[in-house]
């Protein structure tokens, strides 16, 4: 059977913008605030332990950012890749890693960041996610691991997604 060409304009016209589309394998990481904001994430940017700095994925074909899609808020960090556990480790790239910034309780942005414990903490309802163990809840009404995206390093250098986010972003479903 072959479709007619309404049929086909139709598929067209539903096609997603890369600006609204989640974060896909190959973006960089641009991010949006700060000193650096507007520019792509290289390993040697970020200091090791230092607070989460908020980003978006970058589409590098289009260039676009896919800003237009909430869900894509990301934070990154560079942590000790000796102190991860084994899963973490496989979605980093020298101590950086890349979470979704959304709190997966109410999708509040995650803003506050606990050094010591290396937790990332979210001020709407105190949920704490550990960054060395892919996000997982520590403490609060949290009931899913923040989404990580698996991240390595294009031939320029720069921090690219390997994959898109590990798990579905944003809050729970009431």
């Amino acid at each position: 059977l072959s479709s007619s060409p309404a049929d086909a304009a139709g598929k067209e016209a539903k096609k997603v913008k890369p600006e609204k589309m989640p974060v896909q394998p190959g973006d960089r990481i641009q991010f949006i605030k700060g000193d650096i904001k507007g520019e792509f994430l290289r390993v040697d940017m970020l200091v090791e332990g230092e607070k989460p700095i908020e980003a978006f994925p970058y589409d590098p074909e289009n260039e676009v950012l896919r800003r237009k899609y909430r869900l894509n808020r990301l934070l990154v960090l560079k942590l000790n890749p000796d102190e991860m556990n084994e899963d973490t480790r496989a979605r980093s790239v020298d101590g950086v890693l890349v979470f979704s910034a959304l709190c997966t309780h109410r999708a509040c942005t995650i803003k506050s960041w606990m050094p010591e414990e290396r937790h990332m903490r979210c001020h709407c309802h105190l949920s704490r996610f550990a960054a060395l163990e892919e996000g997982r809840v520590q403490d609060g009404p949290a009931k899913r691991q923040l989404p990580m995206v698996p991240v390595g390093l294009d031939e320029e250098g720069f921090v690219i997604a390997m994959e898109t986010f590990t798990s579905k972003p944003g809050g729970a479903k009431k």
